[in-house]
């Protein structure tokens, strides 16, 4: 397939895509970096998940202000914001891991410092597309910026590991300092003109009911979010918690763990690229078939077998959830009027990251208690479980995209 190069012609368009790819490259290097460095301080799993959590919770709860700021002010200032924020403190964590002065509270404080700027990216990142493309660029923008994304995912994942087995986290973590600095940098050269002041909303939560009636009003909406949070809880942040400390102990320490990241990133990538081609009748009948898979990587986790083998396993786990992420987009956009799709958008991504935290800091105490094969076990029992579930509901069943929609793979 030919890809035309549409909106990387646009000045402005280019930047914002060089900056969020290379942005992109250093979030997927940061969390194998941060990983090893608290094993390498405590040891211990359960500081790991709490890392983790640090991060996503100061994220997930500074979204709506990130939103909002971002729709008030010129949402390049934001962006650079957000990217010196996020120098600071990889600079400040990357200098204390290399000094051997770094304790695992202060890369806690840290971590969720780093979550609550990067806040403040994502959604000014997304109001700033439709600013530097026009309409009829807008849906070939995004495919690039997903691109970029599902790119970087492998390229990132893989050079942490490098640089952590190699050289160290310390050393990681100046590189992901870096990749802030040139994103920031590309940003700045961004030219557009000034951006009226948006207007104060008559009714702010008001407008949160509204958009929350229109989330709640197709069943099929609310559930799948549902059902995925509860994954996101259950047998992805156990996945990715209990991952790097078997990986230390048993597959061959932090190389063999990239390895495995890097895999998963591959097939995201293959499944957004098919995602952006596929368009079945019922989608969910398709997502449920394909997600089911993603339990293959607990299980094999939990055997401790060749990290190779656990690399395949995440390649697949991988596409599914690629693959599943872009027909619900598709979905969503379709069903819901798009006076309402953002706020929609906004708590789909909200409720079904809610639980991450939690799942992060809980993977490791209940590891302890349980043992770590057979949490994993659990997780991946669970998924194929609800999968048929959830996945019989009629409303889910039943649901088809619209002719145009199918029409248009």
């Amino acid at each position: 397939m030919r890809l035309d190069a549409g909106p990387l012609r646009v000045r402005n368009f280019r930047l914002l895509f060089a900056a969020r790819s290379i942005s992109y490259f250093g979030t997927y290097l940061a969390p194998i970096a941060v990983a090893f460095a608290v094993l390498d301080l405590t040891g211990s799993a359960s500081d790991t998940g709490i890392a983790f959590a640090c991060w996503t919770l100061a994220q997930v709860s500074t979204l709506m202000v990130g939103g909002v700021i971002a729709d008030r002010l010129p949402r390049r200032l934001v962006m650079v914001g957000s990217d010196a924020g996020n120098l600071c403190v990889r600079t400040v964590m990357g200098v204390l891991l290399i000094s051997g002065h770094a304790h695992v509270w202060e890369i806690f404080v840290l971590q969720a410092l780093g979550g609550a700027a990067t806040a403040f990216y994502s959604p000014a990142s997304s109001g700033l597309v439709p600013e530097v493309v026009d309409a009829r660029q807008l849906q070939q923008a995004n495919s690039f910026m997903g691109i970029a994304r599902y790119l970087a995912f492998p390229l990132g994942a893989a050079t942490g590991g490098a640089i952590v087995a190699t050289i160290g986290s310390g050393t990681a973590l100046l590189v992901d300092g870096g990749t802030y600095a040139a994103s920031a940098l590309l940003l700045s050269g961004i030219r557009l003109p000034g951006r009226a002041r948006a207007a104060a909303a008559p009714n702010f939560l008001g407008e949160l009911r509204e958009g929350w009636q229109a989330f709640t009003e197709h069943t099929w909406v609310w559930l799948l979010t549902a059902w995925v949070a509860f994954y996101f809880l259950i047998t992805y942040a156990p996945f990715f918690v209990l991952g790097p400390y078997i990986a230390k102990q048993s597959l061959g320490g932090a190389g063999a763990w990239g390895t495995v990241v890097t895999g998963e990133g591959l097939g995201s990538l293959a499944g957004a690229l098919l995602g952006l081609r596929v368009r079945p009748g019922r989608p969910w009948v398709t997502v449920g078939v394909v997600f089911a898979l993603t339990s293959v990587q607990s299980v094999l986790l939990a055997a401790h077998v060749s990290f190779v083998a656990i690399a395949f396993a995440a390649l697949v786990a991988g596409f599914s959830f690629s693959l599943g992420s872009v027909i619900f987009e598709t979905g969503v956009q379709h069903a819901i009027a798009p006076d309402k799709l953002s706020r929609v958008s906004a708590y789909s991504w909200m409720c079904a990251m809610v639980f991450l935290p939690l799942g992060y800091a809980l993977a490791g105490p209940i590891a302890d208690g349980v043992g770590m094969s057979a949490y994993l076990v659990f997780g991946a029992a669970w998924i194929v479980v609800t999968t048929g579930v959830v996945f019989a509901v009629p409303a889910v069943r039943n649901y088809r995209l619209p002719a145009a929609a199918i029409a248009a793979s």
